[in-house]
């Protein structure tokens, strides 16, 4: 496309003298297939054509094939935001096809009803920040989460070296966070004793057997304060709100 017929201003893109702001119906008939989807995309964000099928052919076909494998009844238009998003980033992903890989099935899912709700733009520059490692380690992590042994991911002795990296980039990207683990009724009867309190033998004796409760209390209070903060082990590593929504779009997790 020429200047004239597409071009990008603070009132939203112009084609052939009409704004839109998303994929209103000139969009919709250009974008009917993936591909031509994705050359209008293209067009949009500067992405040249011979580069996307030259460097991206991975993402390409990626794309098409799970666009065919949604059921037609499920299937919407695009985000077209989205759509702009993924090409910016898949571009820098030329060399690594596992990549490509997650970025074709972000994008396919926002055409998926049962998906699209659970899309983030943000889910882009997201998969831009990863390595192939850090996509295993995530998916790992996932399966472990979910005590499903059997779909656990193997690693090598060098990858192992560099899962804890792996972590902390997932943890800086909103995927994973620590969260405080629950006491459970072992440790639980170890900060309290286990007292157990008398019943008070008279109306004379309430008050006494309140204030053992209160102070017990109040002890108790106490000791999970302090070993919150002297335990190294009270926290886990967990699946944030957003990491689910990420495996759900672009893992089908």
């Amino acid at each position: 496309m020429s200047e004239q017929e597409i071009s990008i201003n603070k009132d939203g893109i112009t084609l052939k003298g009409e704004v839109v702001n998303d994929l209103r119906p000139p969009v919709q008939r250009l974008a009917k297939t993936a591909d031509s989807f994705l050359r209008l995309v293209g067009n949009i964000v500067g992405l040249p054509a011979d580069f996307m099928s030259s460097h991206l052919e991975t993402f390409r076909s990626k794309y098409a094939e799970n666009i065919q494998a949604i059921p037609e009844k499920n299937r919407c238009n695009p985000n077209f935001r989205l759509g702009c998003a993924v090409l910016k980033n898949v571009a820098y992903s030329a060399e690594e096809p596992d990549i490509q890989t997650l970025f074709a099935s972000l994008l396919a899912s926002s055409s998926d009803q049962n998906l699209s709700s659970y899309v983030h733009p943000g889910f882009a520059s997201v998969i831009n920040e990863m390595t192939s490692l850090d996509s295993k380690v995530l998916l790992d992590f996932n399966f472990r989460s979910k005590n499903l042994s059997s779909e656990r991911l193997d690693f090598t002795d060098e990858e192992r070296k560099l899962i804890p990296q792996a972590r902390s980039n997932l943890t800086r990207l909103g995927l994973l966070d620590f969260v405080a683990r629950e006491y459970n009724q072992q440790e639980i009867d170890k900060l309290t004793g286990n007292k157990i309190f008398r019943a008070p033998r008279d109306a004379n004796d309430v008050n006494r057997v309140l204030v053992d409760i209160i102070n017990d209390h109040q002890k108790f209070k106490v000791s999970i304060a302090k070993d919150r903060i002297s335990s190294t082990n009270r926290q886990k590593l967990e699946l944030t709100q957003f990491g689910k929504n990420f495996l759900s779009v672009v893992y089908k997790q």
